[in-house]
């Protein structure tokens, strides 16, 4: 039987986000929002720790290399081996809606861990870096097709433009390759934390940036234009939750937004 999907079913729209961000803004935190919101998560964990998630339970496998010893009985992992598990009948009976990985950034250095030894003695030097592009394009293509939500965290490097602007993007080795890994997403969000007042009392408040703005690459699938270029949030998922909204609930999201503004400006008076 000849059958197609169509663009407005439910189950075509999986989320496919990278969250770049520096340390501290919060970027692993991110598995509990999006656990909260889709259900039965899966972290695909490269940092190596996962401090600030011990207080709720998420399903987490910790890879260790690229192509290394997998040995899943005692908790030893490799990505590749990881991938193989992923693509298995077992793995899809377990009903996963989505997926996490903490961070791009750790599955390049794997990745170039492991072609270092690869093209060990190998004068060749655009082999490797050949490699590097092309596996690490091949394995996020891989992870961001799969028939869940997706989310990807990676930290945010710096470098200057051609006119001295300061610019970020993802942080991994090979600059061609951070410039390809945003156009693999639906969304890029870029966290910006901004700490106000003094030592003894400071504020954090966290930011996401959508749009490319003030240097940073971030964008979002959003056609009816519903997020701001900046906007004041710490959970994607909120921003999901802002672009999937009927036009009625968008409308009573408006007015409420305003109510507020005019009952904080009354206040300050």
């Amino acid at each position: 039987m000849f059958k197609v999907l169509n663009t407005s079913d439910a189950d075509v729209h999986f989320e496919k986000t990278l969250l770049c961000a520096h340390h501290g803004w919060g970027k692993t935190t991110q598995a509990i929002n999006v656990q909260n919101k889709y259900g039965k998560t899966l972290i695909i964990s490269l940092e190596g720790g996962l401090k600030s998630l011990e207080h709720v339970s998420i399903d987490v496998i910790p890879v260790l290399s690229w192509d290394g010893k997998h040995d899943p009985d005692n908790g030893v992992f490799s990505f590749r081996g990881t991938m193989r598990m992923i693509n298995s009948s077992e793995f899809n009976a377990l009903e996963y809606k989505a997926i996490f990985i903490d961070s791009v950034t750790e599955l390049s250095d794997q990745l170039m861990e492991y072609l270092e030894k690869v093209h060990e003695g190998n004068k060749n030097g655009f082999e490797k870096w050949g490699d590097n592009s092309r596996m690490m394009i091949g394995a996020l293509k891989w992870i961001r097709d799969l028939d869940m939500h997706v989310v990807c965290t990676c930290l945010l490097s710096e470098e200057e433009d051609d006119n001295g602007l300061t610019t970020y993007w993802p942080m991994v080795k090979g600059s061609k390759v951070a410039k390809q890994i945003p156009a693999l997403f639906d969304h890029v969000f870029c966290g910006i934390r901004y700490t106000d007042g003094d030592r003894t009392s400071p504020k954090v408040t966290r930011y996401l940036a959508t749009d490319q703005v003030r240097g940073y690459y971030a964008k979002a699938r959003d056609p009816r234009q519903r997020l701001l270029p900046i906007e004041k949030c710490d959970d994607v998922t909120k921003l999901f939750a802002k672009m999937a909204m009927a036009d009625g609930e968008w409308d009573e999201y408006l007015t409420k937004q305003v109510a507020k503004a005019e009952t904080a400006a009354a206040q300050e008076k």
